[in-house]
């Protein structure tokens, strides 16, 4: 194959663009030797506000509802038409210019922002030159995308899923020949790691996890692990989350491995590594006053349905998260009662308890304070009657304290049980003496460079809503469990998770929630199995190798017409300079 030579155009406004034009730069060097590439981000030479799009990035995504402004109002047909306008006119002579200096045989796209102008430069450039220039652009979102993403013009549009489909189609009336669904480009030792492990849960794929695992010099080979992430910079409720995984693990008896990924944060490193986890365990506040009757039972809340008779329950809340559910949560008038009625076709990923601690846990939004979901008498006395119907329920429970404590393996709930006095410390206390609690090994990481490894040696992925590392994971076969977003941007990728029903949603302001669900999902080896068959499902290891495939295929046979209309021109002008 001849070598091309490839301008991405992308900006560092979060780490996930970069990432894909990287993963893409070096798929062109493996399919055609001698290919080189270079990054650029034309709006830095440029003038406001676009020269300043890096640092403005950095700031809203630490604010989230700034963020949540910017992008909502910016995702709208008139901003694109003013942005499309303004960005031509103060930027386009410039971008042209620096398109030409670098004259590539193909110019790839991986930022929103970085489309619609050069599409315009590359045309001009045409006229000027004769030589056409093909442009493609690569969308590196699942599930949402902003307008921006779908400025008409280019060659091909490379897409990630039926939904960035929709939106191409409607927002950017992108006809179906240009665009192309093959997968968001993810690093290449992802696609190797894949075909290595192959199925995950076949007994094959099993012995290369422990491989794998005695590779990482992990410390326990056979205990079930979990990989936690709070992006680049180790921010997040990282530290809040571990705490909460390591509690209800030992208690529930769960022998695990918790891998923290703590990136530049140094502190939490640190202390994961100086930390007395046993002295923890015994003094933590919240297990103190934990009655055992609480792990008797998988937490749901109940949704009572009002009958002429009264009102009896008819499923639990647990699941997936969805649009809609968010929407009637976010409304602060609504009882949580009223949510639950109103939303009896949507499933969620929390419980009982994940509710009530999100309306009185100080991170949690003022929007699920009691005093906000229950504002006027008749959502007082409808909430009295919901807990009446829900202490009539309670009397037919079996009395869980009567039951003996026993070990995990012969549960038949596989879930821990108490006498009523050996509740809060004294049950953790025995839990240690008598050696039945969960022996739970953390181990905090800095940078990780071979993030692929680590995905296959664990077993559940807890991270943000971050498209790379959602369909790094799914590309192994690896279920996740999403703790947070930036909003609008990300949410969709939320629902590509959970549509794909590979993870769920549950924030990382109630960590006990998160911590309890992925006991849930730790302790059902058929769940665990259902979710990473489904990841797989929803995984596509090879497509930067794909996506490169298709756009160097057609940049060939653009450089092969350029460069026959090349000596064609200079045979002319020979000819003419002859006679």
């Amino acid at each position: 194959m001849p070598p091309l030579k490839v301008l991405f155009l992308s900006s560092d406004t979060g780490g996930g663009h970069r990432a894909s034009a990287e993963s893409l730069g070096n798929q062109f060097k493996i399919l055609f030797p001698e290919s080189t590439y270079d990054i650029l981000d034309f709006f830095q030479n440029t003038v406001p506000p676009y020269n300043k799009l890096a640092a403005t990035y950095k700031h809203l995504s630490s604010h989230p509802s700034q963020w949540n402004f910017v992008y909502k109002l910016t995702n709208s047909r008139a901003i694109e038409l003013v942005f499309d306008t303004h960005s031509k006119l103060t930027c386009e002579h410039a971008i042209r210019k620096s398109i030409q200096e670098y004259n590539p045989d193909v110019v790839v796209s991986v930022h929103p922002m970085m489309t619609n102008v050069p599409v315009l430069s590359c045309a001009k450039i045409a006229e000027e030159t004769g030589k056409h220039t093909p442009i493609f652009t690569v969308i590196t979102d699942l599930g949402s995308a902003h307008c921006l993403w779908f400025a008409n013009g280019v060659d091909k549009m490379f897409i990630a899923s039926d939904k960035i489909r929709e939106l191409a189609k409607a927002r950017g009336k992108v006809p179906d020949e240009k665009l192309v669904q093959i997968g968001l480009p993810i690093r290449h030792q992802f696609s190797i790691q894949a075909t290595l492990l192959g199925d995950r849960m076949s007994e094959d794929g099993k012995s290369y996890q422990e491989k794998v695992r005695r590779d990482l010099n992990l410390p326990f080979l056979n205990r079930r692990t979990v990989l936690l992430m709070g992006g680049g910079e180790g921010v997040g409720s990282l530290s809040n989350l571990v705490d909460a995984l390591y509690v209800e693990f030992s208690i529930q008896g769960i022998d695990a491995v918790i891998l923290v990924v703590c990136g530049r944060n140094e502190n939490l490193k640190n202390d994961l590594e100086a930390r007395d986890w046993d002295s923890f365990l015994l003094n933590n506040e919240k297990h103190k006053t934990r009655k055992l009757s609480d792990l008797a039972f998988s937490k749901c809340a109940p949704i009572l349905q009002k009958k002429s008779n009264g009102s009896e329950p008819v499923g639990c809340i647990e699941g997936g998260v969805t649009q809609r559910l968010r929407t009637i949560l976010s409304a602060s008038s609504l009882t949580v009662q009223n949510a639950i009625e109103d939303s009896d076709d949507v499933e969620v990923s929390t419980s009982k308890d994940s509710i009530v601690d999100s309306q009185t846990n100080e991170n949690s939004s003022t929007e699920m304070s009691p005093s906000r979901l229950l504002n006027s008498p008749d959502e007082k006395r409808d909430q009295q009657e919901t807990n009446s119907n829900e202490e009539a329920l309670n009397k037919d429970l079996p009395d869980v304290n009567s039951l003996e404590i026993r070990n995990l393996r012969e549960s038949s709930d596989g879930i821990y049980h108490s006498d009523s006095e050996d509740n809060g410390e004294n049950f953790i206390e025995k839990l240690i003496a008598e050696g039945r609690h969960g022996k739970v090994a953390v181990v905090g990481l800095g940078f990780v460079a071979n993030m692929a490894e680590y995905m296959v040696a664990a077993d559940v992925l807890v991270s943000k809503a971050g498209p790379g590392t959602i369909a790094e994971a799914a590309s192994l076969s690896l279920p996740v469990l999403l703790t947070s977003f930036l909003p609008g941007q990300e949410e969709g990728n939320v629902d590509f998770v959970t549509d794909g029903e590979f993870g769920s949603f549950i924030p990382d302001s109630n960590p006990s929630a998160v911590a309890e669900e992925l006991t849930k999902w730790l302790l059902d080896e058929e769940k665990i199995s259902k979710l990473s068959k489904a990841a797989k499902a929803n995984g596509a290891p090879n497509a930067a190798r794909d996506i490169v495939k298709n756009i160097g295929d057609l940049a060939l046979r653009w450089k092969q017409i350029n460069d026959d209309r090349e000596k064609l021109d200079r045979a002319a002008e020979a000819l003419r300079l002859g006679m």
